[in-house]
């Protein structure tokens, strides 16, 4: 009998389905449904004339049908504009559009700072080794397999600032597809080195990286100006930057590439943070010159060993990001260990020709940074009331019940109902990424009052069923590609390539757009809770991005057996308690748990 061919981690790519263009008609109802919640009855009559208007209007076919059309050519309607919406944001990626984490294991080791870089980029470079050849496993949700792309696309990345959007730039490829970079970039006191991960095409050993690091640490002296600060600067100004560098001498840009095209970044820091909320907010935005922005990765390892990473969002999603932390975090030692006199081949320094014109340049660019790290605040929630055993044996989501517990700690605080976020894989389609999940719901706001209000237990139960059914409704629709926050950006995104072409009038942005309901309801992402589920590892590696808006909390959680593991983030100086939040959602979660019976039987 012939043996079974191994599965080959991007062999199914081509078989995958497309992303569907949901019907105008259902996506309307559903964004109606969403933006009447906490809207008085005068308002959700303009918003319904409003929205009925667009559903009858002309313009609305035409975009539908355009969207369509697109959909038939393209492998992915989605999928360019989607990283428009990205490269578009001129803000500074960190920290308003980067991801981070920390390497949970990897428990701080006074002094191991050396051995864990070794470990843990050593592994994280054989996952890279397990891509290139294709023997990394496939992702499956309930036996359905996900797209692969991100994977692809999780090494040799960068972001490259341009005006009036930011490029991304790829240069991974697999072994069949030929060769790619394999050399890592290490940062170091604001010196930038670079060194060859690989000896006649196999990876150099620990000990090698180990003496690699060793070497960087010990002729790293501080340097000053590091070009890596200007990746951290507003994206107009760094764009203007970039090409100012490049223009100074003829090898800036072959040093440039040579840093945009690496594996990724490790930074070998001089710090060590004991506060774990302090160290998550190092690990977004700790020090200007210990992070290439732009790239896919950057890991960071703390003088104690603690490992961080900062990621570009943009060029993946956090459950990639992290699911290589999680692989690679299993392989790292926890005791202290030094090679002995092992060969090693010298990294080489990247010394870049700098005027007085960029040194001024980071100068302003490192204030400005400190301004915004100052702004970050970050709180860690470990709630152990219950966990999934427990609600799995009582057939419900957990996920859902965080759900409603993060809109009633909220409306604690705050005594309003907010717009949220919450994040929906899409994966099982080509090229796809997430949908929106709008958890606001009617069901939900009313769940929650009388949780707050302290209604009959008989009232609360049968309100709890209304709002669990309700999100799990959306939930399932999302993952299918039929929310309604893709399809509504698509046809706005139709209509600027129409505006873009031929001498036609320009046709103007339909008053749905405009209506109050639509930043109410979180359109052009004013939802003032951003929220994802980030995996049920309850060992591994956890992080967050930053809230969406300033006013408002990210909120990014863990689920395992006994518990769960929330990061909460906010911006400092503006409306917003992540001590009063994270307290009111583990009180939230134990109302819940009273309402469904928890410690009884089934509700």
């Amino acid at each position: 009998m012939e043996a079974k061919k191994p599965e080959k981690t991007f062999e199914h790519q081509k078989f995958l389905p497309k992303l569907p263009v949901p019907d105008l008609d259902a996506t309307l109802d559903k964004y109606l449904k969403s933006a009447f919640v906490e809207l008085s009855a005068d308002e959700q009559k303009e918003t319904k004339r409003v929205v009925e208007e667009f559903r009858k209007s002309p313009i609305a076919q035409q975009l539908q049908q355009a969207l369509q059309q697109r959909a038939k050519q393209e492998d992915s309607w989605l999928d360019e504009w989607w990283y428009d919406a990205y490269g578009e944001i001129r803000e500074p990626l960190v920290p308003y559009l980067s991801l981070a984490s920390l390497q949970a294991r990897a428990p701080r080791a006074p002094g191991s700072q050396i051995s864990r870089a070794a470990d843990g980029v050593y592994h994280l470079m054989v996952i890279w080794q397990r891509h290139r050849r294709q023997t990394y496993p496939v992702m499956r949700s309930r036996g359905v397999v996900w797209d692969m792309q991100q994977n692809y696309v999780l090494f040799n990345a960068s972001r490259v600032p341009q005006k009036p959007k930011d490029q991304m730039m790829r240069y991974f490829k697999t072994e069949d597809e030929g060769d790619c970079p394999s050399n890592l970039i290490v940062l170091c006191r604001g010196n930038i080195w670079s060194f060859e991960a690989l000896r006649d095409r196999e990876l150099k050993s620990p000990d090698e990286f180990y003496k690699i690091f060793e070497h960087i640490k010990k002729h790293s002296f501080t340097r000053k100006h590091s070009v890596a600060t200007l990746t951290t600067e507003h994206r107009d100004k760094w764009t203007d930057m970039r090409e100012h560098l490049q223009k100074l001498s003829a090898k800036n840009p072959e040093l440039l590439k040579r840093i945009e095209s690496a594996c990724f970044v490790v930074s070998l820091t001089d710090d060590e943070i004991l506060d774990e909320n302090e160290l998550l907010i190092y690990s977004m935005i700790g020090r200007p010159e210990n992070q290439w922005a732009d790239k896919n990765m950057n890991i960071g390892v703390m003088l104690d060993g603690q490992i961080t990473t900062q990621a570009d969002h943009s060029n993946a999603d956090a459950i990639v990001i992290l699911d290589a932390g999680n692989t690679s975090g299993k392989f790292i030692r926890h005791h202290i260990w030094t090679p002995q006199n092992h060969h090693f081949e010298k990294p080489e320094l990247l010394e870049f020709d700098l005027d007085e014109t960029l040194k001024a340049a980071i100068e302003e660019a490192e204030k400005n940074f400190y301004k915004n790290k100052a702004l970050v605040g970050c709180r860690v929630l470990r709630y152990n009331g219950y966990g999934n055993e427990k609600l799995k044996k009582m057939k419900f989501y957990m996920d859902t019940i965080v759900q409603l517990a993060m809109q009633i700690a909220y409306a604690k605080v705050h005594g309003s109902w907010c717009p949220i976020y919450e994040t929906a894989s899409t994966r099982k389609f080509y090229l796809a990424r997430t949908e929106t999940v709008r958890s606001r719901t009617k069901e939900a706001v009313l769940f929650g009052k009388a949780v707050i209000n302290n209604a009959p237990l008989e009232e609360q139960r049968r309100l709890f069923k209304d709002a669990y059914i309700a999100h799990n409704e959306l939930m399932a629709e999302a993952i299918e590609g039929l929310g309604c926050d893709r399809h509504l950006y698509g046809l706005r995104k139709t209509l600027e390539v129409m505006n873009r072409g031929g001498c036609n009038p320009k046709r103007a942005l339909p008053q749905i757009f405009k209506d109050k309901a639509w930043k109410h309801s979180g359109g052009d992402g004013n939802f003032k809770l951003s929220t994802s589920f980030i995996g049920y590892d309850k060992f591994g590696t956890y992080g967050y991005v930053c809230a969406m808006c300033p006013d408002g909390y990210g909120s990014f959680y863990k689920i395992h057996d006994d518990g769960m593991l929330l990061t909460a983030t906010n911006y400092k100086g503006f409306q917003t308690d992540l001590d009063e939040y994270t307290k009111n959602i583990a009180w939230a979660m134990d109302r819940i748990g009273d309402v469904i019976g928890i410690n009884q039987a089934k509700l």
